[in-house]
């Protein structure tokens, strides 16, 4: 997913202005607090002290909602266990993502930063905006691809975990992680920032008008838009009873129209 870092870019390196935008995943914008930084291909990676909250949001889910439908039957510790690595290869699935626009981002030229990993997704900070609109829209696809390739791996895993023979709540972890990814994929393809459709959507309207700031401006509306077509999805979940949809709908609604309420209108 994508968002602006114009703030934090500003601090860091050549400050990136919220019309150009940056190319991170959906983040909050004020969790500011992390664990240890590390290191993959030479790009700092700082995993947030609330993306410990949404590993165990995801772990809760599947554990208690997921797992007990699909493999009846086994004890809530198996379920606790199952759950947690499932989550945690979701976790892994994010990074995987944000590789994706990290290859087309370097391919572009643009150097990448940084890498935070947060509640509700991972950020990936470039220290330059893409300079057209081509540039722009290979970055944005490149993640939702990235995520569509995990979905194939882990789902090819569970058909031959199936087909060997292998415990079923065992063969269920590659499912959860392919469903997990192939929604990933779908929900960053709506046309509206901080998303990577949003990310496509303004990369077009660029090209067509020659106007980046116009462009960035109907984005962010679509943005605010999908925040609240999400937090109403949330009223109607908590509706109906089911805490987890409501909790992660509710989550990505505020997340998304905070990003989206960063840029001019």
């Amino acid at each position: 997913m994508i968002a602006p870092l114009a703030s934090r870019l500003g601090r860091r390196a050549s400050a990136v202005s919220t019309a150009a935008g940056s190319f991170p995943a959906l983040d909050v914008p004020h969790a500011r607090r992390s664990l240890r930084e590390l290191t993959l291909l030479g790009t700092p990676i700082t995993v947030d002290v609330t993306g410990l909250l949404g590993l165990g949001l995801a772990a809760w889910t599947f554990a208690d909602g997921v797992l007990p439908v699909e493999v009846p039957g086994r004890g809530m510790g198996a379920y606790a266990a199952a759950g947690t690595l499932a989550a945690l290869l979701l976790l892994g699935s994010l990074v995987l993502h944000e590789t994706g626009h990290w290859v087309a981002a370097r391919r572009a030229g643009l150097p990448v930063i940084g890498l935070r990993l947060s509640l509700v997704g991972g950020a990936l900070a470039l220290d330059a905006a893409p300079r057209t609109p081509a540039a722009e829209a290979r970055i944005a696809i490149a993640g939702p691809l990235a995520s569509l390739a995990t979905a194939v791996v882990a789902a090819l895993a569970h058909v031959i975990m199936v087909e060997v023979g292998a415990d079923p709540l065992a063969a269920t972890i590659p499912a959860i992680v392919a469903t997990g990814n192939l929604g990933l994929a779908l929900v960053n393809l709506v046309p509206g920032l901080p998303l990577d459709g949003g990310h496509l959507l303004r990369a077009g309207l660029w090209r067509l008008t020659g106007s980046l700031p116009a462009a960035t401006r109907v984005a962010h509306r679509l943005g605010r838009g999908v925040a609240g077509g999400l937090l109403g999805l949330a009223v109607v979940a908590s509706a109906s009873g089911d805490a987890a949809a409501a909790t992660w709908a509710a989550m990505l609604a505020l997340a998304i129209y905070l990003n989206a309420s960063a840029a001019p209108a």
